[in-house]
């Protein structure tokens, strides 16, 4: 059987893992990874859901740093998931600003470490 096939990635209102082929959002603790990673998931996507306007979602209220902070912050999760996660169960790839990532090497070179 194929792996399952996951994003991290920000959708407003969701949890951050998504399933790509259901296009639904999955309850991280509903994976059976550790509550500390499940509960920093969950903070990563509440800090990602205050940088936008909610009457318009397309404005940022946060400067562009903010935002690559998010992303940093997002490759540290992912680089975590990808340890606790068996690839042969699920194929994890993290999306930041509609760049797709699928291996770590991909990661801008300042997000690849820390």
């Amino acid at each position: 059987m194929a792996p399952r096939r996951v994003e991290l990635r920000h959708q407003w209102g969701h949890h951050p893992l998504w399933d790509v082929d259901r296009d639904h959002d999955i309850d991280p603790a509903s994976l059976g990874i550790p509550d500390s990673v499940a509960e920093r998931l969950g903070a990563w996507a509440a800090r990602w859901d205050t940088t936008f306007d909610l009457t318009a979602p397309d404005l940022r209220t946060v400067e562009q740093f903010v935002i690559d902070e998010l992303g940093r912050d997002g490759a540290r999760l992912w680089r975590a998931l990808l340890g606790l996660l068996p690839p042969t169960d699920v194929a994890l790839s993290f999306v930041h600003e509609q760049v797709i990532y699928r291996e770590p090497a991909e990661l801008p070179p300042q997000w690849r470490f820390g």
